[in-house]
């Protein structure tokens, strides 16, 4: 909804690959490069769990010439990871085209990490994902988002607390045709 051309181009990638007459499938995934890296881009711009859940240092270790003690409470700054402008240039632009190389492949990054790291990543990470391209994919297939006449501007700001939340918005749905 703040980015119409993007969703525009989201869609016009649809309709080639996936046509007007079926919904999106996980299995179109590999021919939506540009869409997956949207999704991705949207994980890393929003970063949903700003710290990851927290971990305990089973034994003294160093990391980077830092004494870490047995018992020491870890936490990964996930907001800092991914917002980071030596990784990231830019970081406050929402930028898709950073996930898809020269040849218009889409590619991750590990830093981009919305489910955690380590070990410990959360397990319904590729259950998640799956269903988040089902669900951005089929929506933006048959509605376009956006901002109604008369409403406040689009901000992505909101509280950081264990999760972000959002201000409150309003959001209109065009079918398309």
């Amino acid at each position: 909804m703040a980015y119409p051309y993007i969703q525009q181009k989201i869609q016009e990638e649809m309709d080639s690959v996936v046509g007007r007459n079926r919904l999106p499938q996980v299995s179109d995934q590999e021919q939506l490069p540009y869409t997956r890296a949207t999704l991705l881009e949207i994980h890393r711009h929003v970063t949903l769990v700003p710290l990851s859940s927290f971990h305990t240092a089973s034994d003294e270790t160093s990391l980077h010439g830092y004494r870490i003690p047995k018992g020491t409470t870890l936490v990964s700054n996930l907001y800092a990871v991914m917002r980071d402008p030596n990784i990231f240039p830019e970081p406050d632009q929402f930028k898709p085209e950073r996930f898809i190389d020269d040849q218009g492949t889409y590619f991750e990054r590990e830093e981009v990490c919305p489910f955690g790291v380590g070990r410990r990543i959360c397990l319904g990470q590729t259950l998640a994902k799956m269903e988040l391209f089902v669900f951005f994919t089929h929506l933006l297939h048959r509605y376009s988002l956006v901002k109604p006449e008369d409403t406040p501007p689009i901000t992505f700001k909101g509280t950081y607390g264990t999760t972000f939340a959002p201000k409150p918005y309003t959001i209109k749905f065009d079918l398309r045709m």
